[in-house]
Formats: C-alpha cells, structure tokens, sequence
C-alpha cells in the first residue's frame, strides 16, 4: 500500500499559491490586505486578474493531482476519501502558514473536477453565475459547494465520490461561516472592495468585521 501518498497529498495541499503569487507579483504579504485569505479572490483585490488567476489555477491544480495520486494509488476508498481530504487540509491549515490558511474552494474545484468534469464545470459556471449577479465571490462558492454532491449524485459517480462532495460542501461552508454571517449584516466585502491595508487599519469597516 502506498501511504506515501497522505503526506505528500497534505504537503501538496500546503502550498500556499495565491501568498506566493502576490508577493511575486506586487512584493506584498496577501494577508495584510483584503479579507486577509490566501486565495485567489483575495489575490485579485490585491494583484489583478491575471495573478488571481494564476493562484487560482495553482490551487486547483493542487487538488486535481492530489485525486490522481488518491485514487490510484491507495486501493481502498476509504483511504482514498483520507487522501482527497488531505489536499483540502493542507490548503486550509498549511504548515507552511502555521497552519492558517485559505478556504479551499479552488482546490475542492480542482479535485472535484478530477472525479467527474461535468460536475466540475457545472458548479463553476454556477460560481461564475452568481457573482455575475451578486459580486459576492462567497455567496458564488457556498452556490457551488452546495450543488457538489447532487451533480455527483446526478452523473452517477461511485457512492463514496458523493459521500466526498457532502463532506467537503460541508468544509466549504464552515471555513465561510464568517462570510455567511457577513452576507447576511451586509457586510460582506464584494469583488473590487478593499477592506484591510498593510498597517492593520481598515476602511470603512471595523477590523473584526473583516
């Protein structure tokens, strides 16, 4: 059995993308600005759209080679669901950020799209959708989270494919708790705003807020 493959999956996952994208790009700690998260929304309030989109793509990435790595070589399911979640948890608690991180919605994406490309490319157009409507990024992700499992479901993936998507919808959700709590004070920062600068002060908005 090739164990190997649940600390690599983790380390794979830890690498911290859009930090790394942004600092190449404008010489800046993607924390100190923003909502503060590593990911690639974040990246685009900070560095523009083609370094968000980078980090984007590096993120899902991540997942998309982690999936492979799970299901081909860890026989059994069971470890194989370890595996997948092991990319997510390394991106959402990264040793390489003292265990802090993103919210792994790019990365879910990316393995997501490795176990059936249909429900992949349907629960980013859903993304794509409502930030269209909404400019919320949050609300577009928790849309996408939402729908995993059923278009797993759906396109007939096998049983433990669709037991993934409820519990990584379920880990999206939880690491978006405070934007759901955001969004409905209508607090929430929108795609274009800027709510946090390099020196700890925030505009417009308290620094517990963000």
């Amino acid at each position: 059995m090739s164990y190997w493959v649940l600390p690599l999956n983790y380390f794979l996952g830890s690498l911290p993308c859009g930090l790394l994208i942004a600092f190449l790009a404008k010489g800046v700690d993607i924390r100190k600005y923003g909502s503060g998260n590593v990911g690639a929304t974040n990246v685009s309030r900070v560095a523009g759209f083609l370094p968000a989109l980078i980090a984007g793509v590096g993120d899902a990435l991540k997942g998309f080679v982690g999936a492979y790595l799970a299901t081909h070589f860890l026989s059994h399911p069971l470890l194989s669901f370890l595996g997948i979640f092991l990319v997510v948890a390394g991106h959402d608690w990264s040793i390489f950020l003292r265990f802090r991180g993103g919210k792994g919605v790019a990365t879910t994406l990316g393995i997501l799209f490795y176990l059936s490309w249909q429900a992949a490319l349907l629960c980013f157009l859903i993304w794509v959708g409502v930030v269209l409507l909404s400019r919320y990024s949050s609300l577009g992700s928790l849309s996408g989270a939402l729908m995993m499992p059923i278009l797993l479901a759906v396109f007939r993936r096998p049983w433990w494919f669709i037991a993934w998507g409820i519990f990584a919808a379920g880990i999206v959700f939880w690491k978006h708790k405070e934007n759901i709590s955001r969004l409905l004070k209508g607090k929430e920062l929108k795609i274009g705003q800027k709510g946090r600068e390099e020196n700890g002060k925030c505009d417009g908005t308290r620094w517990k807020e963000l």
